[in-house]
This record gives structure tokens, sequence and C-alpha cells, in this order.
């Protein structure tokens, strides 16, 4: 197996997957993305997206999420874009393989306005299964936004472990008397009372800061399909917007981290991922994908 284009530091080869996987070193790369096959048993021009039953696409994905596993970093994370159709036997799946203490959401990406379904509700989003390595060690950047945002730091009903008693400049935080608990760490308390982000507001902990809270549903306008499903689209039949990708990167990885995608596409990853400073290794099993990919970062 040999790159099929090497450009600074962004890698394509035209290979299965799996093959290239095989090959990566233990913990080399800080970031996967993949756009996977959603099984929909049709045919495009340029791929066959028909795995066969659930049970038999889930065995097809399990050695490569195992895989990913392997190659992702200690403090690495990896994101999975699928839709209804696997969604629940892949957030199975990955429980399986990363375990579950290591699912940190599951997002909800808008991709559409109402198409108007016959005889059934309309599907308007993907789901991106968001994992880590390790819960306790992982990469997330927070975006900052212009004015100061008011955000609590507790909610309620008691949890044992995280509703401990805390201190704020001398005065005991009880959560368990009023039967709440903690959002976030002590080590992260702290971190956040040190930069002066912690207000009392009630006797209750808030977080006062210019960090912009980022919910699991990306409804932007940025975030919609930019072709129509009923009309083939420029270059590949179905890209994602380069606004996903922009915010996991940047969210998720470090400059110079290694970003990769195993099932490359039209190359929005890869496009990303050179703009934003990172290194990146990526491949697809169809030639066209990676023609599509090479004249977009060259172009």
């Amino acid at each position: 197996m040999q790159e099929y284009y090497k450009k600074e530091d962004i890698s394509i080869y035209l290979c299965d997957n799996l093959e290239l996987l095989s090959r990566l070193e233990d913990e080399s790369v800080n970031l996967i993305y993949c756009d996977i096959l959603y099984n929909t048993g049709k045919k495009f021009d340029d791929y066959n997206d028909n795995l066969g039953s659930p049970e038999e696409a889930i065995e097809w994905y399990r050695p490569r999420f195992i895989q990913m596993k392997r190659v992702l970093s200690k403090n690495g994370s990896i994101f999975i874009h699928c839709n209804w159709r696997l969604d629940s036997y892949i957030r199975i799946l990955m429980d399986q393989v990363f375990g579950g203490k290591n699912f940190k959401n599951r997002i909800y990406r808008k991709h559409s306005e109402n198409r108007g379904f016959y005889k059934n509700f309309d599907s308007q989003v993907d789901v991106i299964f968001y994992y880590v390595k390790d819960c306790s060690n992982f990469v997330f950047n927070e975006i900052y936004s212009a004015k100061p945002n008011i955000v609590p730091l507790f909610e309620n009903g008691y949890i044992e472990g995280r509703s401990e008693e805390r201190l704020f400049k001398g005065t005991p935080i009880n959560l368990k008397k009023i039967n709440k608990h903690w959002l976030i760490s002590s080590q992260e308390f702290a971190v956040m009372a040190e930069r002066g982000e912690v207000t009392l507001i009630d006797s209750l902990p808030y977080r006062f800061s210019k960090v912009v809270p980022v919910g699991n549903l990306w409804a932007e306008d940025e975030m919609l399909d930019t072709y129509e499903r009923i009309t083939v689209a420029d270059a590949y039949d179905t890209p994602k917007p380069e606004a996903i990708l922009e915010r996991i990167i940047t969210m998720c990885s470090n400059p110079e981290d290694m970003v990769a995608d195993f099932f490359m596409g039209g190359g929005t990853t890869a496009v990303v991922t050179k703009r934003l400073g990172r290194r990146g290794i990526f491949c697809d099993i169809n030639p066209k994908a990676c023609e599509i990919t090479i004249k977009k970062l060259d172009g």
C-alpha cells in the first residue's frame, strides 16, 4: 500500500480503510471524523451503499472501530456521522469498543428543511456520535464571544459523588442539602474560580464568562446541506458542509494535531484540516473520491 497523494502534512491513500488502519501506529491520530456508509441500500454513481442487514453492517464496522480505537491518541476524540438506519446499532457497537463511560454526546445535525414525506414524519437530522479515548483526559477547546454568558454549574437531583460541598471565597456551597449536583469536577471549578469566572446567585454557583455554550442540536443555516436530494451534487453525491468539520476540528484538536477520515468521500475533512493548520491522513476505496479531494486541496 502506497500514498496516493502527499503534500506538506496531508496524506491520502486509495485503499480499503481497514488496510490503512491496520498499518497505522498505536495512538498516532488525535482526532477521527468519519461520515460512514449509512447502509441505505442505494447504488449511487460512484459507490454502493449496501452492507446487508443492520447486523451484517455492524459486523463490517466492528474491526474498523476496533482499529480506530487503537490508533486514537490517549487524549483523542472520535466522531461517527450516521443516520436513523444504523444509529442505535452504532451506539451499541461504540459502547462496546470505546466503553460507555467514554461516550460524550449524541449530536443531531439538521440537514434540510421539511421535504413533505408521504405517510411518515419527515427525517431532517443526521446523528454524530462523539466518544473520547479517555473521559478523564481529552481535548475540548471552548469557543468565546464578545459578550459574557451566565451558565449554571449545577442541576436538580442528588447524585452520589457529584453533590459534595465546595468552598468559594470562604463560603461553603452544599448542593446535597438542596438536592442538586455539580455539572463540573472540583478541579474544573477551582480553575474557573481562579479565573474569576464563578459568581453566586441566590447562593448557587454560576459561570459568568465569554465562553459560548454549544449544544448538541446543530441547526444553524451553515449546517444545512447545500445540495438538493433530487439532483446530483457537484463533485460528490452527499457532501457535508464545512461548518460541521470546522466546529469539530477547532474544538476537539489543536494546531499540528493529526486528523483522520477513513471514509473521505468528497474531501471536506481534508480541506478543513489543511485550512485549520492540522496534519491529516485520509483514505477512500474510490478513485473518484481521491481525485476530487486532491483537486480541492490543490485548487
